[in-house]
């Protein structure tokens, strides 16, 4: 019985003799001695049987909340890759539109210069017939 106070575990047992009806000299101390180491095995085979579901129910449960843990983790990296996917996402919608702007300044550049390309040919031009009229 100590050991079930040792686990934790609260049990009532209940061995029930009429003492009324118990007459040492009908029944020797031996049959009594008998009795008694039977309800001490009962009594330790009930404590035995409530440890091990005391075990296994210790082992259930920390299955349980391994695997909620586990599925929490993995609710929680999908997510993270949901974030980190949409990220980069935004990040290369963002380089697209800086290249697309710089592209379209670049073209501008190139149409001004090319523009102004046929100008200074006919300055040029112009300064050197003067030059040479002279």
């Amino acid at each position: 019985m100590a050991h079930g106070r040792e686990t934790g575990i609260s049990q009532s047992i209940y061995i029930e003799i009429s003492i009324s009806k118990l007459d040492v000299s009908d029944m020797g101390k031996v049959e009594i001695l008998h009795q008694i180491k039977g309800a001490e095995e009962q009594v330790r085979a009930m404590t035995k049987d409530a440890e091990e579901r005391r075990k296994q129910l210790q082992v259930e449960g920390k299955r349980r909340a391994l695997e909620k843990v586990e599925a929490a983790d993995a609710a929680l990296r999908k997510q993270l890759d949901s974030k980190a996917v949409e990220a980069r996402s935004q990040a290369e919608r963002r380089k697209k539109a800086i290249l697309d702007e710089g592209a379209r300044k670049a073209e501008a550049l190139t149409a001004n210069a090319r523009s102004r390309s046929a100008k200074v040919k006919e300055f040029v031009l112009s300064e050197f017939e003067r030059a040479a009229d002279a």
